[in-house]
């Protein structure tokens, strides 16, 4: 005899929801895929075939009401019970699903025992599924609905409604005694969170993975990439002990770290002794030329300090920096091994000015220098020849422009120079 758990999907667009009720489905014994809007999950219920779907009502693409409609009005697909989820308690949310046949509902928040009960009632008795196609007009409230002229269907959520009710009245008197369990519940989920955090992908890219396995790939017309590299680095390395080589980079690249989270840019990966970061991605912003510069000085700033006043044990780095400002792609590959990465002419660009910069110096774009120059003291330095795109004019970043900077060195912008970068955030 083939015995396999019950395949529940789960619909809704907030991941953190999502990690919540496939964690409790999981420690009960079923097996859970997810989705994050009603087409994505009639894909899955069309190759998968779930035993039950367990759906928000308001999501982008298509809502929990067409997905539902969706399902039971295909006769390959109509025995799947579908269960809403609706935060709305008002007779026109509970109408539209009726309406779209709907096996039962669950309104936020809900407990543990009203969520099993309700799963467990669909899967070990389904509801009977008539072949009446017939639709009955009804008006509630001063709005229409056309809803099937089953007995068994209507009699099946009228009771499920009465239920409803008796457990918004038992959660009410549970929900302090029910506290510690959903903060356990949070903590697991914020755990599981800070572990892939700690694999250097961004929140947003995190908690979808999290929530779904997967992230959607996306194409910004406008972001700005940096990378590092250390002269000489190459030369120093075979003196170097493993330990004192992991060691020399950690104190280095841990700086820089916190430099690209003071700027809002993110740590897309390293290479030997290059780090790479981006500004813009993936929410989306207009002051990622200007911060990128900003961290990428404090990264020089740093560094160059080192040549004065430095731990014994820690061997000196000439730094080298390029950043250019365009258009990419994003995403994440692997299916296992996770990587989030960036493609595209920008991304080569990026690489190529800092290949063409010198030892302790920030060599820039073009396009970065354009959207930069009135914050920044530049100083142009000649063109390189880029493959497919042609000549390219470069540009040094000395420092902040004096009036603009708090310190001599102009590396920390003043009063004026944050005022003027407001009006750019705030600006259309």
């Amino acid at each position: 005899m083939l015995e396999t758990n019950p395949r529940i999907l789960v619909v809704d667009d907030y991941p953190a929801l999502v990690t919540i009720t496939r964690h409790k489905l999981l420690k009960n014994g079923y097996d859970v895929i997810t989705a994050q809007n009603g087409q994505d999950a009639w894909e899955l219920v069309q190759t998968k075939y779930p035993d039950l779907v367990i759906s928000d009502v308001e999501m982008p693409v298509m809502d929990g009401y067409e997905l539902c409609k969706t399902i039971k009005s295909d006769p390959n697909y109509r025995k799947i019970p579908v269960i809403l989820v609706t935060s709305r308690i008002q007779t026109s949310s509970l109408m539209k699903g009726i309406e779209a046949g709907a096996d039962n509902y669950l309104t936020k928040p809900y407990d543990d025992d009203t969520l099993f009960s309700k799963v467990h009632e669909l899967l070990n008795n389904p509801i009977a599924i008539s072949d009446v196609n017939e639709k009955v007009s009804v008006r509630i409230e001063d709005e229409d609905y056309d809803i099937r002229a089953d007995y068994s269907h209507l009699v099946n959520l009228l009771v499920s409604t009465y239920k409803n009710a008796l457990a918004q009245n038992a959660r009410l008197e549970k929900m302090q005694s029910g506290l510690n369990a959903t903060n356990q519940e949070l903590e697991l989920t914020k755990k599981e969170h800070e572990d892939l955090l700690q694999n250097i992908f961004p929140k947003k890219i995190a908690e979808s993975l999290l929530a779904y396995g997967t992230v959607a790939p996306e194409r910004y017309q406008d972001a700005t990439f940096m990378f590092t590299d250390f002269d000489d680095f190459s030369k120093i390395v075979p003196d170097l002990t493993p330990e004192k080589l992991i060691e020399s980079l950690s104190f280095y690249f841990d700086k820089f770290d916190e430099f690209v989270e003071q700027h809002n840019l993110i740590k897309i990966k390293t290479i030997g002794d290059s780090y790479m970061a981006a500004g813009g991605i993936p929410e989306r912003n207009k002051t990622h030329p200007i911060d990128t510069i900003l961290a990428a000085l404090k990264m020089k700033y740093f560094v160059d300090a080192l040549k004065i006043s430095k731990p014994d044990d820690i061997p000196y780095f000439p730094l080298r920096i390029g950043i250019h400002t365009g258009h990419s792609v994003v995403g994440v590959i692997g299916k296992r091994r996770f990587a989030y990465d960036v493609w595209g002419e920008a991304v080569n660009l990026a690489a190529r000015m800092e290949q063409n910069s010198e030892s302790e110096f920030i060599n820039i774009s073009q396009e970065t220098y354009e959207r930069v120059k009135n914050f920044f003291v530049c100083e142009p330095r000649g063109e390189i020849e880029a493959k497919n795109i042609g000549k390219v004019p470069m540009y040094f970043v000395k420092r902040i422009k004096p009036e603009l900077s708090e310190d001599q060195a102009g590396v920390f912008p003043n009063r004026l120079f944050i005022r003027d970068y407001n009006i750019l955030t705030r600006s259309h």
